[in-house]
């Protein structure tokens, strides 16, 4: 999804510097509140309950795994998606330019041109504009021109009239494909959802927080490595949710190549 020239990506600098440091200071503020709880002697007011809380933890633990697995395959399946009809549309595209060949150059410069600037435009400006939530008005009219210069094809003769036919029914195809990812990429994450999920992972720290462990250092380690793995769901959560922007993003490549690749 990334681009060949960028560097190898490892565990941690696939997260942003922004989420690792959020991460240290509710690490830090979850530690020192249990700390204090521990020398205040609060957590013994716990001690008798250590089971329910368990149980409570065990239940809130599972509610979370069903929302976060719920979440996730909703956004995963948006992200392919996208993904897919970005292969699709370009594709017809590509096929554009390979079966215009067929016809006289007077014909068929217009569409090849018209094609190229049109994955111009999507490469340069539509991914961040959709990123953004921006519109793609820009993109939009480069597309109308490749309808355009498709339609105003003058086939000469009967094989002519058959490639004509053909442009169509792929030109057709594009813009189908076109709408279909543009719909999609603007669909996100009702934030109703996302909000559940954080007040669930905020629940589960919370007990872990007040949880009575006996051994002081094995509290801070279950509370270091939860908050770990909580904060990189979110972080995976909400990257995945826009396809254009973040760690993991749809590739703008395939239009790229039709500027570069064919002719």
């Amino acid at each position: 999804m990334s681009d060949d020239s960028d560097p190898p990506l490892t565990g941690v600098s696939i997260i942003p510097g922004e989420v690792r440091a959020r991460w240290i200071k509710a690490f830090v503020l979850a530690a020192a509140f249990y700390v204090l709880l521990r020398v205040a002697g609060l957590q013994k007011l716990f001690q008798n309950d250590a089971e329910g809380i368990g149980a409570l933890l065990q239940i809130i633990g599972t509610l979370y795994s069903v929302l976060y697995a719920f979440a996730t395959y909703v956004i995963w399946g948006q992200f392919t998606a996208v993904e897919n009809e970005i292969l699709k549309e370009s594709g017809a595209l590509k096929d554009l330019m390979l079966f215009s060949k067929r016809l006289p150059e007077a014909a068929r410069d217009p569409v090849v041109r018209a094609v190229k600037t049109y994955a111009r435009g999507v490469a340069d400006t539509e991914w961040r504009a959709l990123s953004r939530g921006e519109d793609t008005e820009k993109t939009d009219r480069q597309f109308l021109e490749v309808i355009s210069a498709v339609t105003d094809v003058q086939p000469g003769d009967d094989a002519q009239r058959i490639v004509y036919q053909r442009l169509l029914e792929i030109a057709n195809q594009a813009s189908s494909h076109r709408d279909e990812r543009l719909a999609l990429s603007i669909k996100r994450m009702p934030r109703t959802l996302l909000v559940f999920v954080n007040v669930t992972a905020f629940t589960i720290l919370l007990l872990l927080v007040v949880f009575p462990f006996r051994n002081l250092a094995l509290g801070l380690a279950s509370i270091a490595i939860t908050s770990i793995l909580l904060f990189l769901a979110h972080f995976v959560l909400t990257d995945l949710d826009n396809p254009f922007e973040g760690t993991w993003n749809v590739n703008h490549q395939p239009f790229a190549e039709l500027v570069t690749k064919y002719r």
